[in-house]
């Protein structure tokens, strides 16, 4: 009778216990490494208490990094689930050769990010294909060395983020808006609403759910956002894309183990708080509609 009940502990077991040894065990032991002196040239390990978070915290280079990634993260939340609503509602409508567009919009977001990286640091080069192609249009004024550029290369990035991810987002709101019953809508037009209306009243409030798991992975994502930063502009110029997971790759490379742990530390509860609360706000504007 026992080995029944425990028959579906053992089911689930391998993958528990995959879980704790590459998630759990890595996040615990680095909250106990960030109190210690952590480094690759000490033999043994010194309890520092929270000596690594105030030297962190009195950082000017580590609050640009936290300031870059808190733009970024809202920039690219913002923008990419406003365009993938936007593109879902139109794929959504009997437009011809919708499935095609469908598939060219979404595909980008199956690349790998260091493939879409390598791509633009050659299409948004001072002498790649971006500008050649403003030259050919007539707008050499607008040429401009777009990850070169402090005041530019910030938002470009954010641009390569969403041409990638806006797909994504848009197939969440697709599967969305095709679970809502038609005979909701046929009502909605019977009753004379305008397009606006339908879409304020019967299919924002449907997909709100939808709205707010998109949201929380675009924000999470982005937060954690490397890959594309480090290829493409490596944190520069001068620390103008720095955000929070190339500073701590920085910290590691210069031998900081114990300084980049407390940074990554930061960032795990940056997130976890900011989820928390997002999905908290998400959940009561449910409510509320």
């Amino acid at each position: 009778m026992l080995h029944r009940k425990m028959y579906p502990l053992w089911l689930i077991a391998p993958a528990f216990a995959i879980y704790a040894i590459l998630y759990l065990y890595p996040t615990f032991s680095g909250f106990y490494y960030s109190l210690t002196d952590w480094s690759p040239y000490k033999d043994t390990l010194k309890f520092v208490g929270f000596d690594q978070f105030v030297e962190l915290f009195h950082t000017k280079s580590m609050y640009l990094a936290m300031k870059n990634t808190v733009i970024y993260a809202v920039l690219v939340t913002i923008l990419q689930n406003g365009l993938g609503i936007l593109l879902a509602l139109l794929l959504n409508s009997a437009l011809a050769g919708r499935n095609f567009f469908r598939g060219i919009y979404f595909l980008p977001s199956i690349l790998s990010a260091l493939v879409v990286g390598y791509m633009f640091t050659t299409v948004l080069h001072r002498d790649g294909l971006f500008n050649q192609f403003l030259y050919y249009l007539g707008l050499s004024n607008l040429q401009s060395d777009w990850l070169g550029d402090p005041m530019l290369a910030l938002y470009t990035i954010t641009a390569v983020n969403i041409w990638q991810w806006a797909g994504s987002s848009m197939a969440l709101y697709l599967a969305g808006l095709q679970g809502i019953s038609k005979d909701m809508l046929e009502a909605a037009i019977i009753d004379g609403t305008t397009s606006a209306q339908r879409l304020r009243y019967v299919m924002l409030p449907t997909l709100a759910p939808v709205v707010t798991i998109s949201v929380l992975l675009s924000m999470i994502g982005s937060m954690k956002a490397f890959e594309i930063i480090f290829v493409t502009t490596g944190g520069g110029p001068g620390g103008a894309t720095e955000v929070m997971n190339t500073y701590i790759f920085k910290q590691f490379g210069s031998g900081l183990y114990a300084y980049g742990t407390a940074a990554n530390v930061v960032l795990f509860l940056s997130v976890a708080i900011i989820s928390i609360l997002l999905v908290k706000l998400m959940q009561k504007g449910e409510t509320a509609e």
